[in-house]
């Protein structure tokens, strides 16, 4: 596991200033909001939500569609794999660097909530909530990403990500198991407490398979080919 971790360490430190940047951004949108006298308006909140879920989901898609790029660009992908580093390996650290990046997205969105809303309990559910379901969503999206990546370049393999997480949400089947973002997202209420556990262990399980196919495909790709 070491090698997992290493390499997932290494990811959220590359993208470090933008993790900072987005955990911000919740809070600068929500001075738009803020009153020293009152909480926000619940649905003007919920509106925020929907974009902060959106770009935050949409984001860590891209940062794991391009990480395979970015290492075999600058050779570093080559020390590492002479380490008896597996493909796998590689894949998992990446993926497991994208869920640290999105719970600390999502962490800064569901407090954000609570400071919008207040303290009640209800909020406090609705927070974990978001934060629970921002999470595998975004694991979700960045293992297809992942897996599209070791054939495609990175701006189609997250467009194909994007569109076969986000298409269902436009069409309106928001319970399309194959592409779960929608049905973790069900109904307009983001700030609804419910979790629907067996969509959130359909997704996980989902990941595992989009890496084990990705790492099948990698494990045949030629990583000392130039990109230059």
């Amino acid at each position: 596991m070491m090698p997992v971790v290493l390499l997932s360490g290494s990811f959220v430190r590359q993208n470090r200033w933008l993790l900072l940047a987005f955990a911000a951004w919740p809070f600068l949108m929500g001075l738009f909001f803020w009153s020293p006298h009152h909480a926000a308006n619940r649905e003007d909140v919920i509106g925020l939500l929907q974009q902060e879920v959106f770009y935050g989901i949409a984001v860590v898609g891209f940062l794991a569609s391009s990480a395979l790029y970015n290492e075999k660009r600058s050779r570093r992908i080559v020390g590492v794999l002479s380490k008896n580093v597996s493909r796998a390996q590689y894949l998992l650290g990446f993926l497991v660097g994208a869920g640290v990046f999105a719970f600390g997205y999502f962490v800064a969105v569901g407090t954000s909530s609570l400071w919008l809303l207040g303290h009640s309990e209800a909020i406090v559910k609705a927070a974990l909530a978001i934060i629970v379901r921002g999470v595998t969503a975004s694991v979700w999206i960045a293992s297809l990403a992942l897996l599209f990546s070791t054939f495609l370049y990175p701006f189609i393999a997250a467009a194909v990500a994007g569109a076969a997480a986000f298409l269902p949400l436009a069409l309106a089947h928001r319970s399309n198991i194959l592409a779960p973002v929608g049905s973790l997202f069900a109904g307009s209420d983001l700030l609804s407490p419910t979790i629907i556990w067996p969509v959130v262990g359909i997704s996980l399980f989902e990941c595992a398979i989009f890496l084990l196919v990705g790492a099948q495909i990698f494990a045949h790709r030629d990583v000392t080919v130039s990109l230059e």
